[in-house]
C-alpha cells in the first residue's frame, strides 16, 4: 500500500509493516493521532513520518501478519 493508504490504516487502528522494516517490526495507529511501536515508544503520527521522508517509504507497506 502507498503511504497515504498506510496513514489511513493507521488512522483505523492497523498494524502495519514495511518492506525494509524487520520481520518483527511494526507500528500500529491508536486511534488519537498517536502509533505505538514495537519497542513500546509511542510517538506521534508527524514525529513518525519525519523521519520516513526518504522515497522508499511512499509504498510497501502491509498489513503486519501476527
Amino acid at each position: 500500500m502507498t503511504r497515504f493508504e498506510a496513514a489511513q490504516a493507521l488512522i483505523k487502528g492497523k498494524k502495519l509493516t514495511h518492506r525494509y522494516f524487520t520481520p518483527d517490526e511494526w507500528v500500529k495507529g491508536n486511534g488519537d493521532g498517536t502509533y505505538l511501536l514495537e519497542d513500546g515508544y509511542t510517538c506521534t503520527a508527524a514525529e513518525f513520518w519525519k523521519f520516513r521522508q526518504q522515497e522508499f517509504f511512499n509504498d510497501g507497506w502491509k498489513i503486519f501478519k501476527e
